[in-house]
């Protein structure tokens, strides 16, 4: 029997926000309902010394702590700016859409 699988497209995060070794990845998405919102994750970039093999991580060390801080608070910023700005956005089609129609009926 033969293994197929689908090829999905890899999504690429809005933006990045990095200190040092540690990175905040963050994701726009949509639920089901259609409504959009921002979400973020976390890595630790590392190399081995012995091998020159690299990666990525989801654990960290004590020493990750600030930069881990940092970069939380820069993506949850981001996050609050951008959201913002999207309800606003969406406010606006809505009041648009109300005074079209507010319009329609005095015609």
């Amino acid at each position: 029997m033969t293994d197929t699988k689908t090829t999905k497209t890899q999504a690429k995060p809005e933006t990045t926000i990095r200190r040092g070794a540690v990175a905040a990845s963050i994701w726009k998405r949509q639920a089901p309902s259609g409504f959009e919102y921002f979400d973020f994750s976390l890595s630790r970039a590392w190399k081995a010394k012995s091998s020159g093999r690299d990666g990525y991580s989801m654990n960290f060390f004590s020493d990750n702590e600030e930069a881990l801080g940092e970069v939380i608070h820069e993506a949850a910023s981001w996050i609050a700016e951008k959201q913002a700005a999207l309800q606003a956005s969406k406010q606006n089609e809505f009041e648009v859409a109300d005074r079209c129609t507010s319009h329609d009926e005095i015609l």
